[in-house]
């Protein structure tokens, strides 16, 4: 927990499992990185909670299947000079093998970005997501993955709320998710899903059991949004350099810093907007009414 007076935060209590004792940590600045989920719980079970705390929470729907590749594809790799080399080295090595792809070559991995006209982000792989296992009978190397992943608009109705009469395993307050997509959202999606069609066909058949669908909201694992930054205290909850509003020494970080829907893996954006907050917290200067003994070196706290 953190306990704050006067716009300060003087100290944060830390539950150190290997002891099974509480730990009180008393620092200058203080940071909080424990996700998008469990960092606006951890502000709401401290008492500190601003009207866009756990709201305008996003993340990118994805639309997945897998395809079995032609046969004509397939067997274009015989006669395509770019591969010769690996090709007949293979049929050297496995005479028998009816497939010219060898068993070591790398798994494919195709990407698309989000472009102005094509608001979704397209990957081509194999990969091992447990929604993407393959079947014992059938070859891998005839098997790709397509996953488009979309974007939503941020609203304040897309949110988290935090019991103040429920906890959760932890004992912090039970969190509860409120999502929906907008008509645009769904509209967007919809698009979005045709197009990935258009390429699946292109490559192939589905494979049986990964036909086209929208996966489980939430599956991508990149909520954001839920601790955004921005310029209004009333639609963020933290500044341009990832402070919290009111405090002059809490900062947060991660995803759930990002104020914008995404399309894509978001670690690169909230490094970057780690860094912004690292060189503000280097510069600017530490409280002098820090409860607690006087330390001999400023540090910063980070929990999470």
């Amino acid at each position: 927990m953190l306990d704050g007076d006067g716009g300060t935060i003087q100290y944060a209590e830390v539950r150190d499992l290997n002891e099974s004792e509480t730990v009180r940590v008393v620092a200058n600045k203080y940071v909080v990185a424990a996700g998008a989920v469990l960092t606006p719980q951890l502000l709401h079970a401290s008492g500190i909670r601003p009207e866009a705390l756990g709201r305008y929470m996003t993340e990118h729907p994805m639309a997945f299947c897998q395809v079995v590749l032609l046969k004509d594809l397939v067997e274009g790799i015989r006669t395509d000079r770019r591969f010769s080399a690996q090709v007949d080295g293979h049929t050297r090595l496995f005479p028998d093998d009816e497939l010219p792809i060898p068993v070591d070559d790398p798994e494919p991995n195709v990407w698309i970005p989000v472009s102005e006209n094509r608001p979704w982000h397209a990957q081509i792989t194999r990969d091992a997501f447990h929604y993407g296992d393959v079947p014992p009978h059938v070859d891998g190397r005839l098997i790709v993955d397509l996953r488009w992943f979309g974007i939503v608009d941020p609203r304040p109705d897309n949110r988290i709320t935090f019991s103040d009469t429920r906890t959760d395993v932890m004992g912090m307050p039970q969190p509860t998710f409120d999502f929906t997509l907008s008509s645009d959202d769904s509209a967007r999606q919809h698009t979005m899903m045709a197009e990935m069609m258009r390429a699946a066909t292109a490559l192939g058949g589905f494979l049986p059991g990964s036909e086209p669908r929208f996966t489980a909201p939430g599956l991508p694992l990149h909520i954001a949004g839920t601790v955004r930054m921005g310029t209004d205290p009333a639609t963020s909850v933290v500044d341009a350099n990832s402070k919290v509003w009111g405090l002059d020494n809490l900062y947060l970080g991660g995803n759930g810093v990002i104020p914008t829907g995404t399309a894509c893996n978001p670690t690169l954006t909230s490094v970057a907007m780690a860094l912004k907050a690292a060189h503000h917290l280097a510069v600017s200067p530490y409280p002098q009414h820090a409860r607690g003994p006087a330390l001999s070196e400023p540090v910063a706290a980070q929990v999470g």
